[in-house]
């Protein structure tokens, strides 16, 4: 039952949430593992519809959704002061969980998928331990289209 999920209010649903990332960066190459916890924005009441389940018509909707993702890559960085350039090739394993009602049953819906996808953006740091970095992303393989971010963290700088 894939179609609630290719229409209002998925089809271009907002999603905050956490990542958690640690990179390495030595002699201008980046390594990173991370952990996403996103957490989709939208109203229970308008991701219901009618929907033709092997024709009989029946009363669909999304009562959750939640993911997860864990990824990894490899890619470049060339920092200049207090600003850093950074493009990636990653690796991301997406686990997701749904809960429908039709015509009032609940039924559980999980799936798992992998993507890759090329990212690049910009990092400015703020203060000696924090940054502020703007992020866009293009899926190559896989179900990720695009993403953008915005987002802020903690940086340790251990150059000798």
């Amino acid at each position: 039952l894939v179609a609630p999920f290719t229409r209002v209010p998925f089809d271009k649903a907002t999603v905050l949430g956490l990542r958690y990332d640690v990179r390495l960066v030595m002699s201008f190459i980046r390594m990173t593992v991370g952990f996403d916890l996103p957490f989709p924005t939208y109203k229970v009441s308008d991701s219901q519809m009618a929907e033709n389940i092997n024709g009989t018509m029946r009363q669909v909707s999304v009562q959750s959704l939640s993911a997860k993702e864990l990824r990894f890559g490899i890619g470049a960085e060339y920092q200049f002061k207090k600003v850093a350039l950074f493009a990636d090739l990653i690796g991301g394993v997406h686990w997701v969980n749904s809960e429908l009602a039709i015509d009032g049953f609940k039924a559980d819906y999980s799936a798992t998928s992998f993507a890759f996808s090329g990212r690049g953006g910009i990092r400015g740091y703020v203060r000696k331990w924090f940054f502020a970095s703007a992020t866009g992303e293009v899926g190559l393989i896989g179900d990720l289209v695009w993403n953008a971010e915005l987002s802020v963290g903690f940086a340790g700088n251990f150059d000798r």
